[in-house]
């Protein structure tokens, strides 16, 4: 007959598998929410470095929000000049709805005039900084997983090795 330690739970040969998953799914969740600021830090270097700075003017605003209240879009298309061509796109990162007819000055891509963003917000980084709400997602996501892993390894050199002889069943 064996010993006891050699037997196993069937919760056991589940934890692996189930532990290995729920890191993935954290580390995935941290991945989606952290990609839109890394993408407008990049957008937002390429506008420090060769961006052009005009006014636009506001067409309208309007806004919109998904299931949960705290997040809301701000959609405000704006017209501005560039290169001597009139361009109507929307603009981007604006905080809250500006009302029709209001001016900003913003920064805008020449190779691609649909990355368009208040140039206070280019130069301050004020809605650009890495510190966000999506960005403390991930920070959480990636505090999960490094405490699952170190829970894991706590449980693991805890466990005895050898057969205990004081296991029922010897």
């Amino acid at each position: 007959m064996t010993g006891g330690s050699e037997r196993r739970r069937p919760a056991d040969s589940m934890r692996w598998p189930l532990i290995v998953l729920l890191a993935v799914v954290l580390l995935v969740v941290a991945a989606v929410a952290v990609a839109p600021t890394i993408e407008r830090q990049r957008a937002y270097a390429s506008l420090r470095q060769s961006g052009a700075v005009t006014t636009a003017t506001i067409d309208y605003c309007a806004t919109a929000s998904n299931n949960r209240p705290s997040v809301v879009t701000v959609t405000c298309p704006g017209t501005f000049a560039l290169g001597g061509t009139k361009v109507t796109e929307d603009i981007l990162g604006l905080p809250h709805p500006l009302t029709g007819g209001s001016t900003v000055v913003v920064a805008v891509d020449p190779a691609d005039p649909r990355v368009v963003y208040p140039v206070t917000d280019v130069r301050s980084g004020d809605q650009s900084g890495w510190w966000t709400g999506r960005t403390g997602v991930a920070a959480l996501s990636l505090l999960l997983v490094a405490l699952l892993a170190w829970r894991q390894v706590v449980v693991a050199k805890r466990r005895p090795t050898g057969s205990d002889p004081a296991e029922p069943g010897d």
